[in-house]
């Protein structure tokens, strides 16, 4: 009966430390914290059976058992203190002086051996898996760089992309977040990118008060870059063939002689009058350079084209009011002036 008392007592905390580790934002910790456990309860039971042995063959009756006359303090502490040195092979272990207690010892040092190691090994990989990330990224990082190096690609150019990845990592922690969720089904990925982009598009001055099911088709298009600062995001004369939404970061207008035109923070929008065929083509009108480092949504035309088929008066709607944009800002560009 005791037995199935503790076989039950097991199987729930197996059962508790399973869902805390589903539960947990860091569960590469829980799963140290029952690592950890798993070898005190280990040592406990070697605890138990040294003390037994002990009494089976009379305390204090040989200089292998434990003798409480001549050690001081608590039997369980002094007992706990062997058996770990036994179980970890420290040594220094008194000596057995029959086949009860050679069999008892040889036993003890082949459990732990083979046990710690194991659990050594699980801890070994507990925190291997939650450093897997970094350890990825990095290795596309070293590989990336390697193949430049390689190439006899300039020193210049080398560390821009080495800040490109340092900073990458810093922000997502990754080299493509839409990755990371693409096993997700539809409806979840939807409603993960809507609770942490939807906000952010909504005040975007040209889809603002668009139909919110336009918005969570477009979220789910929205593809994230970084920019370094200096980059050229996009310049006079190219085809253009993607939109762009500042999320972080700012970006400068620039004119073809390096005059800086405007400053664009968080929220706004350009290259929307290319992706719309507004002013006669899909050229783009203006320079555009990173201030610093930015991040910024890139929305293709192909995405958008396809996105727009499902919602006609929408497309209206985005055309006439890119146009009142496209209006705005060349009256302010001229009042600058």
């Amino acid at each position: 009966m005791n037995t199935l008392k503790v076989f039950i007592q097991l199987k729930t905390s197996w059962e508790f430390f399973d869902r805390c580790d589903q539960a947990a934002r860091s569960g590469y910790v829980v799963r140290v914290i029952r690592t950890m456990i798993y070898m005190l309860f280990l040592i406990h039971v070697e605890t138990c059976g040294y003390y037994a042995i002990s009494v089976y063959e009379g305390l204090g009756s040989n200089d292998w058992v434990f003798n409480p006359n001549t050690t001081k303090g608590s039997a369980y502490i002094r007992c706990f203190y062997l058996a770990t040195k036994t179980a970890t092979s420290i040594g220094n272990n008194p000596r057995p002086t029959n086949q009860l207690e050679y069999l008892f010892m040889t036993i003890y040092w082949l459990s732990g051996v083979f046990i710690f190691a194991l659990l050594i090994g699980q801890i070994r990989d507990i925190f291997e898996s939650a450093n897997s990330v970094k350890s990825s990224y990095q290795k596309a990082q070293d590989a990336t760089l390697q193949h430049l190096q390689n190439l006899n690609v300039p020193k210049n150019l080398q560390d821009k992309v080495r800040d490109w990845f340092n900073y990458n990592w810093a922000q997502q922690k990754t080299l493509n977040e839409n990755l990371l969720v693409d096993v997700l089904p539809t409806k979840m990925k939807t409603d993960l990118f809507i609770s942490v982009h939807y906000e952010t598009l909504s005040k975007v001055s040209l889809f603002q008060d668009c139909d919110r099911s336009l918005l969570s088709d477009l979220i789910l298009k929205l593809m994230p870059v970084i920019f370094l600062p200096g980059d050229y995001i996009c310049r006079i004369g190219e085809v253009g063939t993607e939109m762009y939404i500042i999320m972080h970061g700012e970006v400068d207008v620039v004119s073809e002689d390096g005059t800086i035109l405007a400053t664009l923070a968080k929220g706004k929008v350009f290259g929307e009058i290319s992706l719309m065929g507004l002013s006669g083509g899909n050229r783009r009108t203006a320079n555009v350079r990173s201030k610093g480092y930015s991040n910024v949504f890139v929305l293709s035309k192909y995405d958008f084209d396809k996105a727009m088929q499902e919602y006609p008066s929408a497309y209206s709607l985005l055309k006439k009011r890119a146009q009142n944009l496209l209006l705005k800002n060349q009256k302010e560009s001229t009042s600058k002036r």
